[in-house]
């Protein structure tokens, strides 16, 4: 058994412990707490591995239910070289685990990623981690209304199909973790409900949706709600629509942006205010472009520009981020002056239990070994992927 045990590191879990010890063993936590707390047993290894921390800080890895791309590569591609690309992108920037999402493509195109993301899971489960794990997959389409596709392939955005689902659901099983869906077109009600039957998480979203379709999507089985504040309307004290459902039912959690161009800073702290640290999930959006230059690149089958690091279609509609989930816990935290305990938890424990993750997200005891290590001024050390470094900042 190989053993770790990190010294002298300030730990983020269920309350900030200041000069905590924390030990894996292999891929699994097996001890975090104070170092008074810690009485050092009789290890049983091949080896021990002790790292010091230096006063910096051990955080959970972050999970990014919701990234397109990176390093110059599109989940769309459909290939094991974009998967790991991806996967070396997140690892450098804070996530440990992530959904690769499609956006909305023709069915072939979409069946092709859904396969290449169902045989790279089956090959990561057989060797050790060379960056985030991919621990499911994300459908963001093709079943959304035109009327705010934002940057969706418009052409290829398509009714309903049941015969669909099944032949996805065949490619991927139980690695088909979330599915973005517009609730108020034809046939949304039988898709949502064959989701959660399958204990896919139906999140809505590209919406026009009123209040009152919203809650009764709820009702269907819709626990979360995709780039929140995005790709929908905006709030009408006569017409809240999905925005004003989601704020106001605790069922519902709400995905996050935290860029500070999809969402205005003040927008972000009303939303913290109404639902708290609880219902909030951060994702990045990643596009292709994230861990490059300005410059020309593809989302899916749309051209789109970056343009000093936010990247738009050519009518200059939004057109995901080159986010990291590290930079969007920052965010949050410069956004609203909270500890970092709740700033973490965004983007670590509420991903991983809304897609029903058990043992991951977080640091205690049993859980998965997705470790980060952060300088005091939170610039990421390391990132350990179960029990495993893949990405060092000394490297």
């Amino acid at each position: 058994m190989a053993t770790t045990i990190i010294r002298n590191v300030q730990i983020i879990t269920d309350h900030l412990i200041p000069n905590g010890v924390l030990t894996l063993n292999d891929d699994t936590i097996t001890f975090v707490g104070s170092a008074a707390e810690y009485h050092r047993q009789p290890i049983q290894s091949n080896y021990v591995l002790e790292i010091d921390a230096d006063g910096g800080y051990a955080a959970p890895g972050l999970i990014d239910v919701h990234i397109h791309g990176a390093n110059g590569h599109d989940v769309l591609e459909g290939t094991d070289e974009a998967l790991r690309a991806i996967g070396c992108y997140c690892a450098a920037g804070g996530t440990t685990g992530f959904l690769p999402t499609t956006v909305t493509a023709a069915p072939a195109k979409t069946r092709q990623a859904a396969q290449a993301v169902q045989a790279f899971t089956a090959q990561q489960a057989k060797g050790s981690p060379s960056g985030a794990r991919v621990l499911g997959m994300h459908l963001e389409g093709p079943y959304l209304n035109i009327e705010r596709k934002g940057a969706q392939f418009g052409a290829a955005i398509r009714p309903v199909d049941l015969d669909e689902l099944q032949e996805l659901y065949l490619a991927l099983g139980d690695i088909w973790k979330l599915m973005t869906i517009a609730p108020e077109i034809p046939g949304a009600q039988d898709a949502i409900r064959w989701l959660v039957q399958r204990g896919i998480t139906a999140s809505a979203g590209h919406s026009t949706a009123t209040f009152a379709q919203s809650v009764e999507a709820f009702d269907w089985g819709i626990s979360q709600a995709t780039h929140i504040f995005n790709g929908m309307h905006p709030l009408h004290h006569r017409e809240p629509g999905l925005l004003g459902a989601c704020l106001t039912k605790p069922t519902i959690a709400c995905q996050l942006v935290a860029d500070g161009v999809h969402v205005h800073p003040a927008a972000v702290e009303l939303l913290y205010r109404m639902v708290g640290c609880e219902r909030i999930i951060l994702i990045t959006d990643a596009v292709q472009a994230a861990g490059l230059h300005d410059g020309s690149y593809v989302l899916g089958d749309l051209a789109i520009v970056v343009r000093q690091g936010t990247a738009w279609l050519p009518d200059g509609t939004l057109a995901g981020s080159t986010l990291t989930m590290l930079d969007a816990v920052r965010n949050v935290i410069d956004f609203l002056q909270i500890p970092l305990v709740n700033a973490f938890r965004m983007g670590s424990l509420n991903p991983a239990q809304s897609l029903g993750l058990n043992r991951t997200g977080w640091l205690r005891a049993g859980y998965a070994a997705d470790v980060l290590l952060l300088s005091p001024e939170l610039e990421l050390q390391r990132t350990i992927v179960g029990g495993q470094t893949v990405f060092s900042a000394s490297a």
